[in-house]
């Protein structure tokens, strides 16, 4: 398979993954669990279905392809042996048995989401955390050795989780916003409104969260010898790229927060939320776009070798 066949599965993991931890999280934090009224808005239970089915058949295809490249044989002709050995014999082996015991644990959790909410909601986030954080041992987390080494698988674990409760929030609010609220009524606007405030200070520790572990993350993997040359190599001009769609995300986090949120409960008030609902779909739309461009780009770096393995 083709460099942009491998990134392009590690990009729909990172979405599928991060989707299937940070939706269910965002329903206990911002929906308070997901009651008969939320689930008519956001349908979680077909919504995981969907991504466990996709994550079950990535993930299994990615370590494949994994093997396929250790051996330089095609898809179609594995070895075998080398699969096997693999799979019983090392850390990315042992990380693939456990996300898919995780991802089957979220079947049956989804079929039961209309008769016990809360208690498949704190389910699933809990599979779906250890579904994601599986991925930490596929990159340049788990590379590192000695005490050192587990600082930074442990700040890549924090890293990804955060992120997926990002990229889950960010496609809840799609859910709750995307339709018409003329045609949809005032409780959607509501069922919003509550969920923008449930998200505000969990906001913010998501974005404290990505901020010291990025950094982290970038220390051991650049190092501080090599940060004024670090825009020479391919993998400093991506990280760069990433860093500044990153900030374009915290200002339309920030302009969601302090100018879109309270518009929309001024509008609620004066019963005139269309407009207000329509400035924050654009917002989410393009804060969106950008989650799904910078989760390419990780992909893409988790195939180069940073500026310290050279």
């Amino acid at each position: 398979m083709s460099e942009i066949g491998v990134i392009a599965i590690r990009w729909a993991l990172y979405v599928d993954l991060g989707l299937l931890f940070g939706l269910p999280l965002f329903a206990l934090y911002a929906l308070g669990g997901g009651g008969r009224t939320v689930r008519s808005y956001l349908p979680l239970g077909p919504m995981i279905v969907l991504l466990v089915l996709l994550g079950l058949l990535l993930s299994v295809l990615g370590f494949l392809v994994q093997a396929s490249a250790m051996t330089g044989l095609p898809l179609t002709r594995p070895n075998l042996q080398l699969v096997s050995d693999l799979l019983n014999d090392t850390a990315l082996g042992t990380a693939l048995k456990v996300r898919l015991a995780a991802l089957v644990i979220l079947l049956p959790c989804a079929a039961l989401y209309g008769r016990k909410p809360r208690v498949c909601v704190m389910t699933s986030t809990l599979a779906g955390a250890i579904a994601l954080g599986t991925l930490a041992w596929s990159g340049h987390g788990a590379a590192g050795e000695g005490s050192a080494g587990w600082q930074q698988l442990a700040s890549d674990l924090v890293h990804l989780l955060a992120a997926g409760a990002w990229v889950g929030a960010i496609a809840a609010f799609l859910a709750l916003v995307i339709p018409n609220v003329d045609t949809d009524g005032l409780a959607r606007v509501l069922l919003t409104e509550q969920a923008l405030r449930g998200f505000s200070m969990v906001g913010t520790v998501i974005v404290g969260l990505l901020v010291v572990t990025g950094t982290v993350n970038t220390l051991f993997l650049v190092g501080s010898e090599h940060i004024a040359g670090l825009w020479q190599s391919s993998w400093g001009l991506l990280l760069t790229a990433k860093l500044v769609l990153f900030a374009g995300m915290l200002g339309l986090a920030a302009l969601n927060r302090y100018r879109l949120t309270p518009s929309l409960s001024l509008a609620i008030e004066q019963e005139d939320a269309p407009r207000a609902m329509t400035l924050l779909r654009g917002s989410l739309v393009v804060e969106g776009g950008l989650a799904i461009i910078i989760l390419a780009l990780v992909a893409w770096l988790g195939t180069l070798s940073p500026p310290m393995s050279m």
